[in-house]
């Protein structure tokens, strides 16, 4: 069982911003996301040989509505992440699902991992008529571990839990336009982190990766301390200087 020590309670500090640190990549078009998915696919078949078994982070975007009776649009952007190294940003309002993509998402020795990746499967299912096998919501398996029962997470939140960081999640771009042409690089870097910190994340919680974030975790409790200890300086000075006279030791 991971036994976590929580630090949010016992500081205003903000944690160390967790960012995805490899390369991004986009497709957009049909030819291209076919592309992409086959490449994802063999080097996911590589890893299943090396260790066996195999997850991805899985999310995706759509555009939402903001008037009443006007429904949500189509599951637009999918990003997967295997990796530190890589992610894939699939624009599929424009591909679409071409047949190595469909291949990769109803491949049930493929664990697609994240928060409330049960409902991202079903719009997909709803929207593109293809099913989405083998999901794990990592909420569930850190409750699991945590033994904190039915505690509902954002990954947002269990992020800031498992490995003492920030994930960002600006409203602007996560209620933005996931339908235009070209997704921005905030938008992509956006995709790209989300789908890192379920990989991760799930790592984390599986005890694969616990190791690269115990240097993280030691540097925020460090410095928690010394922002304790700074805190009470100023007493101590004002308590010397209140003195008529300070004796010098000669």
């Amino acid at each position: 069982m991971l036994i976590m020590f929580s630090l949010a309670e016992n500081s205003r500090m903000r944690y160390p911003v967790l960012r995805f640190g490899g390369s991004i990549l986009y497709s957009r078009t049909t030819k291209d996301v076919e592309k992409a998915a086959t490449e994802l696919l063999q080097c996911l078949k590589a890893k299943k040989n090396e260790a066996g078994q195999v997850s991805v982070g899985f999310d995706i975007e759509w555009k939402p509505s903001f008037r009443r009776g006007i429904m949500p649009g189509k599951a637009a952007v999918m990003q997967i992440c295997c990796d530190t190294s890589f992610c894939h940003i699939m624009h599929i309002i424009h591909s679409g699902i071409p047949p190595s993509l469909q291949f990769l998402l109803e491949d049930s020795s493929i664990s697609k991992v994240g928060v409330a990746v049960g409902g991202d499967a079903v719009k997909i299912f709803k929207d593109y008529n293809v099913p989405v096998k083998a999901v794990e919501d990592i909420s569930y398996l850190a409750n699991q571990k945590l033994g904190g029962g039915c505690q509902k997470w954002s990954l947002a939140s269990l992020t800031e839990e498992l490995v003492c960081k920030e994930l960002q999640k600006s409203k602007k771009i996560r209620l933005g336009n996931w339908e235009v042409g070209i997704l921005s690089q905030k938008q992509l870097e956006y995709a790209a982190t989300d789908a890192f910190a379920s990989w991760h994340l799930y790592q984390v919680i599986n005890c694969q990766c616990i190791a690269l974030d115990i240097e993280w975790f030691a540097i925020t409790v460090l410095a928690i301390v010394a922002m304790q200890v700074l805190k009470n300086l100023p007493d101590v000075v004002n308590d010397a200087t209140d003195e008529k006279e300070v004796k010098v030791p000669s």
